[in-house]
């Protein structure tokens, strides 16, 4: 298994609607370095009542991260027009899927009903991803884990009891497909709340691979997350934070997607592997670096070394400095100068 983490441009509704926008968005995130795009596949009639999403564009329910449904740049008066135009069904994914595939650049999809997760490993995905929002929808994930299918599971909103009961459907032989992603369903989060050494506690906890899911601004929270070992990094897309749409403010543009993955390999060696090593370069930096016993005065032939009559001076080349006491006591061979490293070939045998 490699020791990068695995870099996903989350596209997700970034396209909006625009086949030819999505196309180059999947093409600029492999040119950034990215590992992977991702998509969601859903309709309208899949995710909603239409009673709440009348509630969402009337304001009766508010989002963060939206302030108006209407987007007149896009001529869409609402929040239905807004869910039809940026749902994403079969066609475009599969125009979607052959573009990834020209460009070498893994594709994946979240996808939220059983029929779609069937098309989407029909269709020989890299990875499909289980959405926040279904954390407690156990029959889906149940589902996608008897696929045993290179799977990602999104932990926003979940406690860690209901961590615990998606772990539990999951059978051992299946694990090594799966990668929680530590998430805040907030768009964004505050720095407090974003809480990145839960990575660590849910790898402890369950033993699995763990990654994480990121809606910060900026891309700093993602590096940091690598730096805490995880071995996904998903982080919405955009070539344009200021286009409208849903998720472009809490996007990563193409000169921070770039930071991001060009990052990934200097963090994952800089991470090593936890086993204290000292390396060749660092060897041979003792010799100039180090301090050794020096001498503090004169010392004749025969002479008696007294705790006053040495120092500890640079270069590493003689006596090292703790073994300070086995030389005390001892007696010279030959005349030393001061200020002379010591060297053992000068003690009487």
């Amino acid at each position: 298994m490699s020791r990068l983490p695995y870099i996903v441009a989350e596209i997700g509704g970034n396209h909006n609607g625009d086949v030819d926008l999505a196309k180059r968005m999947i093409r600029e995130a492999k040119a950034c370095g990215a590992d992977a795009v991702k998509f969601q596949l859903y309709r309208r009639c899949d995710l909603w009542t239409e009673d709440h999403l009348k509630e969402l564009n009337d304001g009766l329910v508010k989002l963060e991260n939206v302030s108006a449904w209407e987007t007149k740049e896009l001529g869409l008066k609402d929040i239905f027009a807004q869910v039809d135009k940026f749902a994403v069904q079969e066609k475009e994914h599969i125009e979607f899927f052959n573009c990834a595939r020209e460009c070498s650049i893994d594709y994946g999809t979240s996808t939220f009903t059983k029929k779609d997760v069937d098309f989407c490993i029909d269709q020989k995905v890299a990875n499909l991803k289980v959405a926040s929002c279904d954390v407690t929808n156990l029959d889906l994930i149940e589902y996608v884990i008897s696929k045993d299918y290179p799977t990602h599971i999104a932990l926003g909103m979940a406690s860690l009891a209901e961590i615990e009961a998606i772990v539990n459907l999951i059978p051992e032989k299946c694990r090594r497909n799966v990668t929680l992603l530590h998430c805040v369903s907030l768009y964004p989060p505050k720095d407090e709340l974003v809480n990145l050494k839960f990575i660590e506690t849910l790898r402890r906890n369950f033993g699995m691979a763990v990654g994480y899911s990121d809606h910060t601004l900026g891309f700093e929270i993602p590096l940091a997350a690598m730096a805490m070992g995880a071995s996904v990094i998903e982080k919405h897309f955009t070539l344009d934070k200021n286009m409208p749409g849903w998720d472009h403010r809490v996007s990563a543009d193409p000169a921070e997607m770039k930071i991001i993955c060009s990052a990934a390999k200097r963090i994952a060696d800089a991470l090593g592997d936890g086993i204290k090593r000292v390396s060749d370069d660092e060897l041979a930096k003792r010799k100039k670096f180090r301090r050794t016993i020096a001498t503090a005065r004169a010392l004749k032939a025969g002479e008696e070394i007294c705790y006053e009559d040495i120092l500890f001076k640079r270069p590493g080349t003689g006596i090292p400095a703790d073994k300070y006491k086995e030389i005390i006591g001892r007696h010279v061979c030959r005349d030393i100068d001061a200020n002379k490293t010591l060297l053992w070939e000068d003690l009487v045998r």
